[in-house]
């Protein structure tokens, strides 16, 4: 799916697999990321279901192989199937009517679940809502939100320049 580019977007990643002899990764490459398997027993995913329920309302997807809660244009959390396992999970944020109520759920979540937050971009965050909101303030979606034109006209600008 793609995002708005008002939109945060974090993958939750058990913590296990962003620890380095230990200690936990400050970044990883998107591959690595996409390779990691949540691994959810099908207690886990009761349990998730429910708490996303918690967070934001579940609607009905277009997709066998995705559950959906919330609103696609503003905050929503993305469950991604193969088959009956959970693959992966999103959670979109809207940054300009950002929801610390919201943060602090999928904050929860992760400590609940032992897992790490990841950025698009691979930086990986640890799940509370003071480094996730310092994240999302210095982001791409928030540089769009305070100035979108002149967002824009770089974005404009770059793309004439080949970068």
């Amino acid at each position: 799916m793609t995002m708005a580019v008002w939109q945060f977007v974090l993958d939750l990643v058990p913590a296990s697999s962003a620890r380095i002899a230990g200690a936990t990764a400050a970044r990883m490459r998107r591959e690595q990321l996409d390779e990691i398997r949540l691994g959810f027993s099908s207690t886990d995913a009761d349990v998730l279901f429910a708490r996303l329920g918690t967070l934001l309302p579940e609607k009905n997807s277009w997709s066998a192989s995705l559950r959906i809660w919330g609103d696609e244009k503003t905050d929503d959390i993305q469950v991604f199937f193969d088959g009956q396992v959970i693959e992966d999970i999103q959670f979109r944020l809207n940054v300009a009517d950002l929801s610390l109520h919201l943060v602090g759920g999928i904050c929860g979540l992760a400590r609940h679940f032992d897992c790490i937050l990841a950025t698009r971009d691979g930086a990986i965050l640890l799940p509370n809502r003071e480094a996730v909101v310092r994240t999302i303030m210095q982001s791409r979606a928030m540089k769009f939100v305070r100035e979108p034109q002149r967002f824009l006209e770089e974005a404009i600008r770059l793309d004439r320049d080949g970068a």
